[in-house]
């Protein structure tokens, strides 16, 4: 991933659903804020893989796809009409990528085939077992994807779809780190303003103390002073880049709860998280913020996998390169 343009290449994952529509028009105006170009992956078990440039009003030089068009059967047919409709007043380059693969291999497959910088994905609005079943490809991409996860749910609400205001949740793990430096990449591009975020999670606490009857205070100052070292954490990458966050430790009982309600407070556009990508079996004895997140958020949540490949340090090499 370049940290000069940490949006440079979306890859969107493209059924023509209504979550789908919302993650597309989400990741071109992402790509039309950060300077990048999409591309919309459309995947399915129907052997056709082409790759045709969509027209918009970028200036870039479209090849002639007239003979391939006619090749495609009529649901690809319609998926290109439909996709090109809602493509075509935007301003950055678009293709539109067929392949022929399961739906979660197939998306990773084209970020890596792509160079993509990052992944935008829709998610039904939906609850219970439904939810559950929807949510399965959100979850495998999640937990597969080498580079950072924009997730729509259908419905969501929004200031704009611009990216002005971040929360970015904030623990003491690799992960977040990743988080941070790459919510500081999008403040340096774009004049991002971000607010870093830790929870003090009382959910152990109240286990603790219900079981034991012991008294909190102790264990309460110990999260809270936890939370403020994360907090320290993230700030020493973004003021090394003259990049000064705004900072809150918010007392919940679990961190997607604390997140939600800080971002509601500071009228975030989105919610930037890492994870660990971790894999089904451990997912179900130890749960996920992350995935909390996505099911929850009245904005889009971009997670940063832990194996995306974020050097912390890289920023303030950079900003010391730079200096005279």
């Amino acid at each position: 991933m370049s940290f000069a343009h940490p949006f440079g290449r979306i890859v969107v994952a493209y059924d023509a659903s209504p979550p789908a529509d919302a993650a597309l028009a989400r990741a071109v105006a992402l790509a039309e804020q950060f300077g990048g170009d999409l591309v919309v992956a459309h995947i399915s078990d129907v052997w056709a893989p082409t790759a045709l440039p969509l027209a918009t009003k970028s200036p870039r030089e479209l090849r002639d796809a007239a003979p391939v068009v006619r090749g495609l059967d009529v649901f690809r047919r319609e998926l290109l009409e439909h996709a090109g409709e809602r493509v075509a007043s935007c301003t950055v380059p678009v293709s539109l990528d067929f392949s022929t693969n399961s739906v979660v291999a197939g998306v990773i497959d084209a970020a890596q085939r792509w160079n993509a910088t990052a992944i935008a994905i829709g998610m039904r609005d939906l609850s219970g077992v439904a939810r559950t079943l929807t949510g399965s490809i959100t979850d495998g991409i999640l937990r597969n994807a080498h580079v950072p996860v924009i997730v729509v749910r259908e419905g969501q609400l929004s200031h704009g779809s611009e990216l002005h205001r971040l929360v970015v949740g904030l623990d003491a793990s690799q992960p977040s780190e990743g988080a941070a430096v790459f919510a500081v990449a999008l403040a340096l591009e774009r004049s991002v303003r971000l607010a870093f975020c830790a929870v003090a999670e009382a959910q152990a606490v109240d286990e603790l103390t219900g079981a034991y009857g012991s008294d909190p205070t102790p264990c309460v100052h110990d999260l809270r002073t936890a939370a403020r070292d994360a907090l320290d954490g993230g700030l020493q990458y973004a003021n090394a880049v003259d990049v000064y966050p705004d900072t809150e430790i918010v007392d919940a009982h679990a961190a997607a709860t604390g997140l939600l309600d800080a971002a509601r407070r500071q009228r975030a556009d989105a919610i930037v998280v890492g994870t660990h990508g971790r894999r089904r079996l451990d997912r179900l004895f130890l749960g996920s913020t992350a995935e909390s997140l996505v099911r929850r958020s009245d904005i889009p949540v971009i997670v940063v996998p832990a194996r995306t490949h974020l050097l912390p340090g890289v920023l303030a090499a950079e900003a010391a390169a730079t200096q005279p």
